[in-house]
């Protein structure tokens, strides 16, 4: 019998946070001795392929643990190329090893709606990058714009490889690197506010920036904001032990892991993840009230003691043992003036003006656009008007049409719209094992509206697990 069903809960959980903890070690040595960086991807991706040879599954728990654990996928890197990659590489050479003579009988060929999907995500992503060709975009920023989207390769082969009896699995692998990614969260807010001279805080966020696994930014008060690409699977991880937490209200160790998660969502201030987390909840809240109000309360009580410990929390890990200040809340206020918020002000029109210059096909990968920045990341005594060029915006949704077109964003609703029926059809059914999916993707709609998700891999793996949890019952 197999480790996958044969392994408890604890064990799952366990062997995957040493896994991760091993998997830091390796970012920060490589880090350090650059050496060492192509051999530990190598050996991740003979490592891969050998695991995909002996079990399926593999396929899907190995791409999915970097997915929610890696950021931007470059904890490890080489020449640009970085773990994500090379996990990637590895697990499309094994499938198409191993199911060369079958394709046809793909999981994926029998399901006509999947199968549009799939055949039209390429469609676009090949005319789009034409389109970019043929107007002239640099071949750097096509590559690089581009090659994001070819993550829905995973589709069929998770559809394949995942069984019912995967999901439990998924989920523990997913509290394990949401705890990983939420204790250091907290263990760098702690290092950076307490700033002690024995450590080097410098050498520190230089690992983290230049990893891509996320930034590190000055408050007032000797607070600092820590942002992973990664938080967006602590909120996915959020709606899961939530919906666990009201199952049975006194489970210790799910309680003080969505503490955790919660904690370390306020630490990252992101108002996008924020956004989308609360009118999802709002929504949650909505519907018990009017199915079941008993739950209702229990809910509510959950939300408001989870909130507070996890602002007693973030209060102990800045404050001790130098005291810097008690008041967290005004970190991050809804000023429209402040840098974030402005620079995305100022790129709305530049947007829209660009796709109404080509609405159906849009302008292809790589499209730059130059707008004026208050951003004091751009706006400085280099550059004092503060004017920047980039093919990377932040209004996710946007970024789809101006590049793709208006068919390529109605493409992402259908795929959306189609996840959502399958997954109430499926909760209809009672196998709610993996329901926090559900809010997960109304949540990542949401986000990608303020923050690009659904255009790079962070989204896109969601969409595709939610397609293919919610698709085997059909």
């Amino acid at each position: 019998m197999s480790f996958f069903y044969k392994a408890k809960e604890p064990q799952i959980i366990s062997s995957w946070l040493a896994i991760f903890l091993f998997a830091e070690l390796f970012s920060w040595l490589a880090f350090n001795f650059s050496f060492l960086s192509f051999w530990f991807l190598a050996m991740i991706f003979v490592l891969v392929v050998i695991l995909g040879f002996l079990r399926d599954e593999y396929l899907l728990y190995l791409p999915l643990a970097e997915l929610f654990w890696g950021s931007l996928g470059h904890s490890l890197s080489y020449q640009g190329f970085g773990l994500r990659l090379f996990i990637f590489a590895a697990v499309i050479f094994v499938f198409i090893f191993k199911n060369i003579t079958s394709l046809k009988k793909l999981r994926l060929i029998k399901d006509k709606k999947l199968f549009f999907v799939f055949i039209f995500s390429l469609l676009f992503i090949i005319v789009a990058s034409l389109t970019a060709y043929f107007n002239g975009h640099s071949w750097r920023n096509i590559f690089f714009d581009a090659n994001a989207y070819f993550y829905i390769l995973y589709l069929p082969i998770w559809l394949e490889v995942y069984s019912p009896k995967s999901t439990a699995y998924i989920w523990r692998l997913l509290q394990a690197a949401a705890l990983i990614v939420a204790a250091k969260t907290l263990i760098v807010l702690h290092l950076f506010s307490q700033n002690y001279s024995f450590f080097d805080n410098h050498y520190l966020y230089r690992w983290i920036r230049d990893t891509r696994t996320g930034e590190i930014t000055p408050f007032a008060d000797n607070f600092f904001r820590v942002f992973f690409q990664s938080h967006f699977y602590l909120l996915v991880a959020f709606f899961g032990l939530f919906i666990n937490q009201l199952k049975d209200f006194w489970q210790r160790r799910n309680f003080l892991l969505l503490i955790l998660t919660s904690a370390a969502l306020f630490i990252s201030l992101s108002r996008s993840l924020w956004l989308g987390g609360a009118l999802v909840f709002l929504f949650f809240l909505l519907w018990l009230f009017l199915t079941n109000k008993k739950v209702l309360l229990s809910a509510l009580l959950l939300a408001l003691s989870a909130g507070f410990f996890a602002l007693v929390s973030i209060e102990v890990v800045y404050n001790l043992p130098k005291f810097n200040n008690l008041n967290i809340f005004k970190q991050r206020g809804l000023d429209l003036s402040e840098a974030a918020v402005s620079s995305r002000q100022q790129l709305w029109g530049p947007l829209w003006q660009g796709i109404s210059q080509k609405p159906w096909l849009g302008h292809g990968f790589g499209k730059e656009l130059t707008y004026q920045s208050s951003d004091p990341r751009i706006k400085n005594q280099e550059n004092p008007e503060g004017w920047h060029s980039t093919y990377a915006f932040e209004w996710g949704w946007l970024d789809i049409w101006l590049k793709g077109g208006i068919f390529f964003v109605l493409l992402f609703v259908f795929w959306l719209s189609l996840i959502l029926v399958r997954a109430y059809n499926t909760l209809k059914k009672g196998r709610d094992s993996l329901a926090f999916l559900l809010p997960s993707v109304f949540a990542l709609a949401i986000v990608h509206f303020f923050s690009p998700y659904i255009n790079h891999p962070l989204g896109l793996g969601l969409l595709i697990l939610g397609t293919v949890v919610f698709s085997v019952y059909e």
